[in-house]
Parts: structure tokens; C-alpha cells; sequence
């Protein structure tokens, strides 16, 4: 019984601790799942976008029947002074329905048009709000990493100086070197811990954002994996992408948009000055107590009428020709705004695949960067050991390596997001892209955020 007892605990003891050992620490794919509940922006965009649907049935509304009924009951009195007519005193009740049906209002037909232009405006600010918010998630994610392993590196670029000052101290102490080599590791020692603190304070800030964005707090993240698929932009035609981006770019489309619904609201506003023509139809139900209304009308009384009702403004002291010239001037810089929006889209599309591009060809760079900052520090370190080089130039060989180490790291990053601002521009960044770049993750890497302060915050479970 006890053997059994014991083969149980120490099944339960294997159990949690394989479970410990394959914790998985939470991913772009995560955070975006929480992202889509938490972020207030994307809300807003969602709701604004239901909103903007609304304008198409506003503007059919000037097209379709419109439906009154009115109802009024009156105490009325009549006197006749100087006369022999005696007073008469009674009450009506009536009842009006009334139909309109619109034959001639090129005005409301305009304003339908404006309101089909004005929902496909909506349409491209929701598409462009959808992009922005996968950007965002991918800032936020990867600004934590970034700023985590820019943080790390500069710990260990500061106890890398600590322990050569500590050297310099001691080498001073025997008669080895001057005191200037002394002030000289203090200072960069100095600068070193200045920009640490900025750094700690910038990892600080980037969680803070993430954790605004998701409603959570994240204690550990998947970290980005050694090797990433770097084969640049595709297609790999910069013009295609130009294209792709004008044909297809939310802002480039809301701005078009925009145009058409101006034009349209031009129009409406000439057409004010045309006649209006509707069929019109009335019933009434008058129900009078002691009513008297002549010609010998009974008390109680049914109206019909129906027939063709024209309105023509004539002259409204020059406001329907103000409005019209102005509604023309606007739609005149409208079509400004959307050429220059089509210039501006095709320019930072360009710029945006030649960034991409770059970024691939710099991380494998800057990895032969570090090899090489690495090679010169141990020259470097060899040459101050037999005199031939100062404590100068040691400390700036080793601020050259971990400077090249941090910039390797941000190029990698730069490349991700920069990919995706691409995608973007041309229009065509969907969730299907984050969870193509959370592949380049390795959920079992965790970066332990609230260990950061620690000398391995990267723990390989």
C-alpha cells in the first residue's frame, strides 16, 4: 500500500513538473485574441462603422412614400356682435392621414447618391481601421521584445564596463596605467548607467502599452527565433506593389470616395433650384358636436383628395446660388485631395518596399557586424594587455560589439514590421499575415518580463 502510495506521488510529482517544463509562454497569435476583446480603438472603429451604414437608408428615405397622420380637437366659440346671429359654441375632433410618393426630386436622388458614397467611405475607414489595429497588435508585441533585449544588452554592456573599470582601478593601484585611464572608464561607465535607466524606462513603457492595448498583464512572451525567412518583399516587382496600393489602399479609397460624394452634394445643391413634383393624397375625418359649418354640412364629415402637388423655388435672397458655387469649390478640392492622397500612397509604398528590402540585406550585415566587433574587441583587449592599446580603445571596442548587437536585434524586428506596414499600404494586411509572423516564434524561448532585472531572463524550458 505504501509503495503504491509513494508510485503515485512521484507520478504526480513527474506529471507537474512536465507540465512546468513545457509551459508555453504567450504569442503574437495571444495577444491578438485578447487584443480583439480589450482594444477601445477597434471598438470605436466597429461601432462607427455600423453607424455609417445608416446613410443608405437615410438617403433611399427622400425616394420611398412618407406617411402622416395628425390628429387635433378644438373647443370653438363664435360670437356676432351687432348682430341678430346667435352664438354658436362647439367642438371638432379631425383626424388627417397624408401620403407623399416623390415623382420629380432630383435633389433627394442626389442626396442618395451622397449617402451611397458616403457609406463606402465608412466602408474604406473600417478597412483601414481593421489594418491599423493588426499594426498595432505587431507594435506592441514586438516593441516589448525590442525593448527587452535592448535592455539586456545594455546590463551586460554595464557590468562588461563595471569589470574593466574595476580593472583599470586595480591595474591604477600597482602603477600599470595613469589615472586618466581611470577617469576614462568612469565616464563611459557614467554614460553607460544613464542609458540604461532610459532603457528600463522605455521597457517599462512599451508593457504598459501592451497591456493597455490587451487589458492584461503579460508575464512572459514568446521570443523570436534565431533564423527568420528573409527573401524580401513578394512580388519582388516594386511596381506591383505601387499598383496593388492604388488600386487597393483604404485611405486612397476613402479619399476617392469622398470625391464622389462631393460631387454628388454639388449636384444636389444646383438641382434645389429645380421644380419638385409629388403625388400627394389626403383623408380626413371631421367629427364636430353642434357644429354649424354651413351649407347646410352635416356634424360628422369624411374628406378624400389626391392629385399632383408642384413646388418651384423662385428666389431665396441669393442662398441657393451661394450654396451651389460652394458646394462646387469643395468638390473641386476634393479631387485635389484625392491626387495628392494618390501620389502620396504610391510614394510611401515605394519607400516602404525599398525599407523591406534594405532590412533584409542589413540583418545579415549587421550579424557580420557583430563578428567583426567581436574579432577587433579581443585584438582590442590583446593589444591593451601588452601596451599598445589604452583603455580608450578598449571601452570603445566593447560599446562597438554590444552597439552591434543591439542593432542586429532591431533590424530583425524593423523587418517584421516594416513587411507588415507594406501589406498595409497595398491594402492587403489580414490576420492570416499576424499568424504567418507568429511562426517565426518560439513559444518555448519565454521572455520572463518580470525577471528582466535578472542575469537570464530568457528561460529555455
Amino acid at each position: 500500500m505504501r509503495n503504491a502510495f509513494h508510485l503515485f506521488v512521484a507520478a504526480l510529482v513527474l506529471t507537474l513538473a512536465t507540465s512546468v517544463g513545457t509551459a508555453r509562454a504567450a504569442t503574437l497569435a495571444d495577444v491578438l485574441e485578447a487584443a480583439w476583446q480589450a482594444d477601445s480603438q477597434w471598438s470605436v472603429a466597429l461601432r462607427t462603422w455600423e453607424a455609417e451604414q445608416q446613410n443608405i437608408t437615410q438617403g433611399r428615405a427622400g425616394l420611398l412614400p412618407s406617411v402622416n397622420a395628425q390628429y387635433s380637437w378644438l373647443d370653438t366659440e363664435r360670437r356676432f356682435p351687432n348682430s341678430n346671429v346667435p352664438s354658436q359654441d362647439f367642438t371638432s375632433e379631425t383626424i388627417t392621414l397624408s401620403l407623399v410618393q416623390p415623382l420629380f426630386r432630383p435633389g433627394a436622388w442626389y442626396a442618395y447618391k451622397q449617402s451611397d458614397s458616403a457609406t463606402s467611405v465608412g466602408a474604406a475607414n473600417f478597412q483601414q481601421a481593421r489594418q491599423d489595429f493588426f499594426l498595432r497588435v505587431s507594435e506592441q508585441y514586438f516593441g516589448v521584445l525590442r525593448a527587452w533585449e535592448n535592455l539586456v544588452s545594455i546590463r551586460a554592456e554595464e557590468r562588461a564596463i563595471a569589470r574593466q573599470l574595476e580593472q583599470t582601478r586595480e591595474r591604477f593601484d600597482v602603477g600599470l596605467v595613469p589615472i586618466t585611464d581611470v577617469y576614462e572608464a568612469e565616464a563611459v561607465y557614467d554614460l553607460t548607467r544613464v542609458e540604461m535607466i532610459v532603457l528600463e524606462s522605455e521597457f517599462d513603457i512599451a508593457r504598459d502599452r501592451l497591456e493597455a492595448l490587451t487589458g492584461r498583464n503579460w508575464q512572459s512572451l514568446a521570443a523570436l527565433r534565431d533564423e527568420l525567412p528573409l527573401g524580401g518583399p513578394e512580388p519582388a516587382d516594386p511596381t506591383q506593389w505601387v499598383t496593388l496600393a492604388r488600386q487597393q489602399n483604404p485611405t486612397l479609397l476613402a479619399a476617392l470616395h469622398e470625391s464622389e460624394s462631393a460631387r454628388h452634394f454639388a449636384r444636389q445643391q444646383t438641382s434645389a433650384q429645380l421644380p419638385t413634383v409629388d403625388l400627394v393624397a389626403q383623408h380626413q375625418r371631421i367629427d364636430g358636436d353642434n357644429f354649424q359649418g354651413g351649407g347646410g354640412l352635416p356634424d360628422k364629415f369624411h374628406t378624400n383628395a389626391y392629385g399632383i402637388e408642384v413646388n418651384m423655388p423662385l428666389f431665396q435672397g441669393g442662398g441657393l446660388n451661394s450654396r451651389r458655387k460652394q458646394a462646387a469649390l469643395r468638390h473641386e478640392a476634393s479631387q485635389d485631395i484625392y491626387q495628392q492622397t494618390w501620389r502620396d500612397v504610391g510614394q510611401q509604398t515605394l519607400a516602404s518596399y525599398r525599407m523591406v528590402s534594405a532590412n533584409a540585406q542589413r540583418i545579415s550585415a549587421r550579424a557580420q557586424a557583430i563578428r567583426s566587433a567581436e574579432s577587433a574587441l579581443e585584438a582590442t583587449e590583446a593589444g591593451y594587455e601588452v601596451g599598445t592599446r589604452n583603455i580608450v580603445d578598449v571601452l570603445n571596442a566593447q560599446r562597438t560589439l554590444f552597439g552591434a548587437r543591439r542593432d542586429y536585434a532591431n533590424s530583425r524586428y524593423d523587418y517584421i514590421l516594416d513587411s507588415l506596414g507594406l501589406k498595409s499600404l497595398a491594402g492587403v494586411l489580414e490576420e492570416q499575415d499576424l499568424l504567418q509572423v507568429n511562426e517565426w516564434l518560439a513559444p518555448l524561448d519565454q521572455v520572463e518580463l518580470d525577471r528582466v532585472r535578472e542575469e537570464n531572463p530568457l528561460s529555455n524550458n
